[in-house]
């Protein structure tokens, strides 16, 4: 019994399909609409609200004048002493993607920004799928869901071998 080319279409979608993951990654604006500023932000309760995830986008509005943003390591973020940060970011407008599970660490490196609080702990949780709670201030468009991409073209595909 011979396939159709439509058929072997379909079956080929159908296995592609099957192996996309089914995730959503959420956009945070670190400290909602202020910002990353110093003063008049606990940014450490603002990360306390949230359920951070696998690829979750953490986004560091600020002004590149007056402020950075530096990931580093647990010491330095307990100390406010920088000797060798993870990463030095200073466009005013930066993202950082949390690719793994675990503890990640960010600072103002400005000379006493880091002491009067413009510092932020994010945890991790270890699952990469997550549903997005209403309590992240997201962007819009921030949250991707390539379940949405896999019904289009579920549909997409039925059109063509169908019609």
């Amino acid at each position: 019994m011979g396939f159709t080319k439509r058929t072997i279409m379909l079956l080929c979608f159908i296995m592609a399909a099957n192996s996309v993951e089914l995730s959503t990654a959420a956009v945070y604006e670190v400290g909602d609409s202020k910002g990353w500023i110093v003063g008049n932000v606990d940014y450490n309760d603002w990360a306390s609200s949230k359920n951070f995830q696998v690829n979750d986008i953490l986004k560091f509005n600020y002004n590149n004048k007056y402020h950075n943003v530096m990931q580093v390591s647990s010491q330095e973020y307990y100390s406010c002493t920088v000797a060798s940060p993870i990463a030095t970011l200073n466009t005013g407008k930066d993202s950082f993607t949390l690719s793994a599970p675990g503890d990640y660490y960010y600072l103002c490196g400005v000379p006493g920004h880091c002491q009067i609080g413009q510092k932020v702990h994010i945890q991790v949780s270890g699952s990469q799928a997550k549903n997005v709670q209403g309590n992240a201030y997201l962007s819009k468009a921030s949250v991707v869901s390539s379940h949405s991409f896999l019904w289009f073209s579920i549909v997409g595909m039925l059109g063509i071998c169908f019609f």
